[in-house]
């Protein structure tokens, strides 16, 4: 029988570990610090959509395989185009050879491709991410000196002032899935693998979340975690 526990309620207080060792050090350090170079953002984003065109194909797959999960997603949720147009704007392109972090992710993608609960756990870790990429657009179009809200940060803050209603909408949407535990449970590991993954983005060698948690250990801090999500977490995430 389907649970009544409040799924997005278990999607964020289950990963609280490893979303706060995902913004430490490396890329996303330095883009929520604002430290990044333009070059080095142009960078990412020519390696990053590949992701997002895999999840994006993906994403497709796991509405078309569970029905359920369509009414959740609209054509704003894919994110290939708005990594396209940022890519435009700093006249970049895409990286022909794959940084060994992001082959995994896309290797990993389309791995899962044939679980939808899993591939929208995923999902809902970079759709989530927007609550706090909003900050981080707003950041950088200082650094950058862009003015207009929609130039260059479109990766990060595609849906603008809607974004926290969208946020709520859909993890309310999801709250009412007759998910039973074994369907729940495939969507949580989607949601652990999508930190997982972006903490290796950066990194030659995987790292596995037992390794991390062993460096990071003793530094976490749940409580510190909250404080500095409150802004954008404790309303809309």
């Amino acid at each position: 029988m389907p649970q009544s526990t409040n799924i997005t309620q278990r999607l964020k207080s289950d990963n609280w570990d490893l979303h706060q060792i995902a913004e430490r050090g490396g890329t996303p350090e330095s883009m929520i610090k604002g430290t990044i170079s333009r070059e080095g953002f142009v960078e990412y984003l020519s390696q990053t959509i590949h992701i997002h065109r895999a999840l994006d194909a993906a994403l497709d797959r796991a509405i078309a395989d569970m029905r359920e999960l369509a009414p959740l997603v609209s054509v704003e949720h894919r994110f290939e185009p708005y990594y396209a147009a940022d890519l435009n704007y700093y006249q970049g392109s895409e990286a022909e050879q794959l940084n060994p972090g992001v082959a995994r992710f896309v290797e990993y993608i389309n791995a899962y491709a044939d679980q939808p609960l899993h591939i929208f756990g995923l999902h809902y870790v970079r759709l989530g991410a927007c609550n706090g990429n909003r900050f981080v657009a707003r950041k950088l179009r200082q650094v950058f000196g862009i003015d207009h809200p929609s130039d260059g940060m479109m990766s990060h803050d595609p849906f603008g002032e809607s974004q926290r209603n969208m946020w709520n909408a859909f993890k309310e949407a999801l709250d009412q899935l007759p998910l039973d535990q074994d369907q729940q449970d495939a969507l949580f590991d989607g949601t652990r693998a999508a930190y997982l993954l972006t903490i290796n983005q950066d990194l030659e060698e995987f790292q596995s979340a037992e390794q991390l948690l062993t460096a990071h250990g003793k530094t976490l801090d749940r409580d510190a975690f909250e404080q500095g999500h409150s802004v954008h977490v404790s309303s809309t995430n």
